[in-house]
């Protein structure tokens, strides 16, 4: 109970923002993913075992799995020093918006999902073996994945940009979305 400004679903388990800039996750707690840390935030992501948050002072603090999907070590949670203004948790890596527009990543790497680009971006998300970025110029850049063309941004100027196991979509300027990827075939 109690009131909230934010919310996100993981594998299994979710967390909230409360409006007193705390966090508060339920559900599965396998690898401790549903231990959010004390102090207060101003974003929360979970994902598949894991869960991040950004601080108010601007550092991330992630929580639970350090495992991927084949019990090796790939580090989701073992979040960067710095400061950002974002950030995002994807199946076993995570990625995060830093104060200067760079975009950092962590975790596990089989796809290159964690080789986030050069440049400068407005926004990022992490999905499942890929990411994606809304670059300053408003344009799309993923990496990582590509097995489903997942990654295969379309041109054009997005506002926004979202990720998932292997489909992403975005919102074009003009308010229209479009998806690409696997049974992408949404548009609108």
């Amino acid at each position: 109970s109690g009131t909230f400004t934010a919310v996100t679903a993981g594998w299994g388990h979710s967390c909230g923002l409360r409006t007193d800039a705390t966090i508060t996750c339920w559900g599965n707690n396998g690898s401790g993913e549903s231990d959010a840390p004390s102090g207060t935030f101003t974003a929360v992501t979970a994902d598949d075992g894991h869960s991040c948050g950004l601080r108010t002072d601007a550092t991330i603090t992630c929580w639970g799995s350090n495992s991927d999907r084949y019990d090796n070590y790939s580090a989701q949670s073992d979040a960067p020093s710095g400061t950002f203004t974002a950030v995002t948790a994807g199946s076993y890596h995570s990625c995060g918006l830093r104060t200067d527009a760079t975009i950092t990543c962590w975790g596990s790497n089989y796809s290159g999902e964690s080789d986030a680009p050069s440049g400068t971006f407005t926004a990022v998300t992490a999905g499942d073996g890929h990411s994606c970025g809304i670059r300053t110029d408003a344009t799309i850049t993923c990496w990582g994945n590509n097995g489903s063309g997942q990654s295969d941004a379309p041109s054009g100027t997005f506002t926004a940009v979202t990720a998932n196991d292997w489909v992403s979509c975005g919102i074009r300027n003009n308010g229209t979305f479009t998806c690409w990827g696997n049974q992408a075939m949404s548009t609108g």
